[in-house]
């Protein structure tokens, strides 16, 4: 299989037009790992916007720290939606090895955990950087004030989703492989995922009741 060409070289039409074709290779991981890179976009965009504001001052040193980590992240992601095109496709050439003679099999049988193994390890690594990203959104929402705050929560929503899209990849890689050595893993990323969506939402609820001037409201 031709190597795959990298999807941000590609138009948001082209990129749609490979998965609707069924390429082979890119699915919901990929899709996913897009969407969670500009989820990440978006807060970004939200933490520039709030760095120039002029009640930001006391937090600028750290509004800006944010903005580093969430590029790292987005970076991550970015990389992660190639990855998981070339980690499949890897898969897909181990499964077309040989099987006639038992020690065919074998060896085609090593090359296939192999291959899933590397596919699974990738979407969850697309996973961790979503995760820390949502933590980001999280600690955004005690300093992001005004309409932008909103984008917080949606690029967390977004954040969420993608998590679970990639994770239900994860699960069905789980069950063709021969242990359970990523098991613990994907449990630990799910419950730091539901713990940082639950987060964001409730600073965020607190952040727009005391502009309304009421109590908080969890």
């Amino acid at each position: 299989m031709q190597p795959q060409s990298s999807v941000w070289l590609s138009t948001l039409e082209d990129f749609d037009r490979q998965i609707t074709k069924g390429d082979a290779v890119t699915g919901a991981v990929a899709v996913a790992a897009v969407c969670a890179a500009c989820a990440v976009s978006v807060l970004r965009m939200v933490l520039e916007i709030s760095s120039r504001k002029k009640d930001s001052e006391g937090h600028a040193e750290r509004l800006r720290q944010l903005l580093d980590a969430a590029k790292i992240e987005a970076g991550h992601l970015r990389q992660a939606a190639d990855d998981d095109r070339a980690a499949y496709a890897a898969y897909l050439e181990a499964s077309r090895l040989p099987r006639g003679s038992e020690s065919e099999r074998a060896e085609r049988h090593r090359a296939m955990q192999t291959a899933l193994a590397h596919a699974t390890e990738v979407p969850l690594g697309a996973v961790r950087s979503a995760v820390q990203a949502m933590e980001l959104c999280a600690e955004a929402a005690e300093f992001v004030r005004g309409e932008v705050a909103a984008d917080v929560g949606g690029a967390a929503a977004l954040l969420n989703g993608a998590v679970q899209a990639i994770l239900n990849s994860v699960d069905a890689n789980l069950l063709r492989m021969d242990d359970g050595k990523f098991a613990s893993q994907k449990r630990d990323l799910e419950e730091r995922t539901g713990h940082f969506a639950e987060l964001v939402r409730v600073r965020l609820r607190t952040t727009a009741q005391t502009e309304k001037g009421g109590r908080p409201l969890l």
